[in-house]
């Protein structure tokens, strides 16, 4: 599997919620940055919600980190990669493998900032 395959789009209106939710509690100078971010690729399995905004800087580093939950209530990693300028890539992931495959967002109130952001 490829590590992500091309899909350009704007943000959807859940995707501007979420991101706005995660800066403002995390790193609040990114906000003013969502209007322009576009999705330029996806994870390569091409189902799970992972979105890139940048696939020309290959340093990433791990600036925002939560915990939420599933509407099947299985506890979802979410990860927002960066630099000290913008955000690369929106990551999800299984914490306890219950979920197979994550097919969708977390709700915003299930979200809970990890001990990396404090």
């Amino acid at each position: 599997m490829e590590y992500s395959i091309s899909h350009k789009r704007e943000l959807t209106k859940y995707e501007i919620e979420f991101l706005t939710y995660l800066f403002e509690n995390s790193k609040p100078e990114w906000v003013s940055l969502i209007p322009n971010l576009k999705v330029v690729a996806r994870c390569g399995c091409g189902n799970c919600p992972i979105i890139i905004f940048d696939t020309s800087i290959e340093k990433k580093n791990l600036i925002i980190d939560f915990t939420g939950k599933s509407t099947k209530d299985e506890l979802i990693g979410i990860s927002v990669f960066g630099n000290e300028e913008k955000p690369l890539e929106l990551e999800f992931w299984s914490i306890d493998g219950k979920a197979k495959h994550i097919t969708e967002i977390p709700k915003i109130e299930t979200l809970k900032p990890t001990s990396y952001n404090n």
